[in-house]
Parts: C-alpha cells; structure tokens; sequence
C-alpha cells in the first residue's frame, strides 16, 4: 500500500468518524476499525481508490444507518446525543411527503437528464460532422484552386475548425456530466467518480495550448487570405482576379430577327431589353453590365474572372437558347419587353465548393428597328 492510497483511506476514515461523532466512543471506534479492515481487504485484492469509492455507498448515508441502528441521532449544535422519539402519526405523513417530493425530485430530474442527453448528442453530432467536414471541403478546395493560392486559407479554416470543435466538444462533455451526477445522485446507490486535479490539470492545459494553435493559424491563415492583390480574397476586393478568360462574342440579330418576325414596329425606344441568365447551381456568382460602343449592332461581349485553377475556370460554358427567347407586349399603353436567353454550366466540383465568385463582365450594343436600346436589364 502505498502512501497516496493510504492518505485517501485515512481521508474517507476521518470523514465517517467525524459523521459519527454522536455515537460512543467506543462504538465509533470498532465501526472504524470494520471500515479499515474493509479497506484493507479491497486494496490486497488490488483495487483502486476509485473502485473502492464506487462500491461503498455515501458516507452521509452509512451514518444515517448507523445512528439508527443505535437508535440515536447526531445534534448539529453540539456533540449532545438523545433518544430518537417519533410520534406514529407524525411519522405516516412525514413519509408521505417525504416520498411525495422524492417522487417530483426523480421525475424532473428525469425530464432533466432525458434534455440534457437529447443536448449532449446534438453537440457531441455537431463537433463529429466539423471533424469530418473540414478535410472534405479543403481537398475540394485544393482541387479548385491553385496549392499556394488556398493553402492560407485552409490554415485559418484549419485554426477556426479546432477551436468551434473544441467548443463544441466542451458543451457536449458538459452535459454528459450533468446527466452522470444527475443519475448518480437520484437513481444510484454509488457515488460518482471525481476526475483528479492532475487529470483536470492535464487537460485544460492541453485545450488552452490547442485553442492558441488553433487561434493562431485562424489570425495568420485570415490574414494572409485577404491582404495583398494575389491573395484569394485580396485580389476579390481589389477587383484584380487572379485569372481570365477570354472575351466570348454573341451576335444576337438571327434570334431578334425571328422573335421580333412582324413585330419590329412594336419595338420603341421605351422598350425593355432583359439578358437573363439561368446559371442553374453555378457557383457564386456576381456581374458587372456596359455599354461598348465598339461592338457591332445587337452583340454582346462575356468576359471571365476568376480565381479557380485556369483550366477549371475554362469549363464553364455559356450558351445562347434562342428557342427560349420571346417578346411580350400586352396592351397599346405597354411599351414591349424583349427577354433574351442565356445558359451557364459549370463542372461538379465548382458547384459542389465556390469559395470565391466568378465574376461575368457584359458588354453590349443594341440597336432594334433602327433604335438604339437604353433600357438593357442583366439578371442571373
């Protein structure tokens, strides 16, 4: 046996003594010495402080069996003994309420625990799909964009990750054991289990050093990601992507033409001109519209930009659907709208993670029925 077992069964002995300090002496004594011997026993056997803890009940409970047992109860004030005399009828309606409240305490504690389970699974879920989550997304990301060009910022989402899953393990462990002393407490015979200061202490040292790391890579990974025009979201703000395209022509006179086949006089300088895009689950997308007097009549130009790999960002697809094109003109007083329609396609993997926008810039020059066309309206 050594000395930190032999300071714990010394610890808990003390404690019972002094519990019983309303019995004799000599009572109190030899209860001591059944309790030591018990002691004794368990630990030859090899059992742990803990093990033994666990399979003895409270000592607030042993000495409550005791000093009925001797038929005496302790006095709070002093260490003055009496008989224990209780009137029969009193004692039938303290034990009705007494079970009354045992009955409401186990109910809501019930309710309680069944709560703070149902919570602990959701936060316990929660820091389980952040876990498996992050590494999905940065190889998606890494497939999209150039190595040196998101490794910043998989190291912020890297740091972030650590101190939300962190978070959310700390509440998930937390209700745990609220639930575990809740049981204890209400529905076992056992006392719990008491981590150790040198177990606590390991542990919240361990968190606080992995909040610092992940705190530090969230600052220089969030830092790094947006200063400087090369940067993945630096060059967003400044305008200045990191790639583009080429600039994409669309004559739109064969689709106007048959649209408008017999209705050109309709058309007005008050008529509306919309370029609809449907972009379908493209990803984030953002666009930028002008007037190029350069362009020939009823053209317009589509230009790229983008901080996708330059090989991804070639995939995506614009295309003209002239058989989804058509004007409307409802009444004398309506001044005609032409709705010109467009597709967009882009590969999976760049709808699946859009981390950054694809920025579409539009010019046009219109010119219908000899009129030159002012209301020009882009939606995606």
């Amino acid at each position: 046996m050594n000395k930190k077992t032999t300071k714990h069964m010394d610890k808990w002995l003390n404690l019972l003594s002094k519990k019983l300090s309303g019995l004799k002496t000599s009572d109190r004594k030899d209860i001591i010495e059944n309790y030591k011997d018990l002691w004794s026993e368990e630990l030859s056997e090899g059992k742990t402080v803990n093990e033994i803890l666990l399979s003895l009940r409270p000592i607030n409970e042993i000495a409550k069996e005791l000093y009925e047992e001797f038929g005496v109860i302790k006095n709070t004030k002093s260490d003055v003994t009496k008989i224990k005399i209780v009137n029969s009828k009193s004692e039938v309606t303290s034990s009705w309420i007494k079970n009354f409240n045992n009955f409401c305490l186990k109910f809501f504690g019930f309710i309680y625990s069944i709560t703070a389970i149902l919570l602990s699974l959701v936060l316990f879920l929660t820091f389980v799909a952040i876990i498996i989550a992050i590494p999905v997304a940065l190889v998606l990301a890494f497939v999209n964009y150039e190595f040196l060009v998101v490794l910043p910022l998989a190291i912020g989402v890297m740091g972030i990750g650590i101190i939300v899953a962190i978070f959310f393990f700390f509440l998930s462990s937390s209700s745990y054991s609220t639930v575990k002393a809740i049981f204890n407490k209400w529905f076992s015979k056992t006392s719990a289990s008491v981590v150790t200061k040198d177990k606590r202490r390991v542990w919240s040292r361990l968190m606080l050093v992995m909040i610092i790391i992940g705190g530090s890579m969230a600052g220089i990974g969030a830092v790094t990601s947006t200063v400087g025009n090369n940067s993945i979201y630096g060059s967003v703000l400044s305008g200045n992507y990191l790639n583009k395209t080429e600039s994409e022509i669309f004559n739109l006179n064969t689709t106007i033409g048959k649209v408008l086949k017999d209705k050109e006089s309709e058309f007005s300088k008050d008529s509306k001109v919309y370029l609809d895009f449907d972009w379908g689950l493209s990803p984030w997308t953002i666009f930028e519209t002008k007037q190029d007097s350069e362009l020939n009549q009823n053209q317009i130009s589509i230009q790229k930009h983008f901080n996708f790999k330059e090989s991804l960002g070639s995939e995506f697809k614009i295309s003209e659907k002239p058989e989804s094109s058509y004007w409307v003109k409802n009444n004398v007083n309506d001044n005609g709208s032409l709705y010109l329609k467009f597709h967009i396609s882009a590969p999976w993997n760049a709808k699946f993670l859009s981390i950054t926008p694809i920025k579409y810039e539009i010019s046009y020059n219109f010119k219908i029925n000899n009129t030159p066309v002012e209301n020009i309206i882009v939606r995606f």
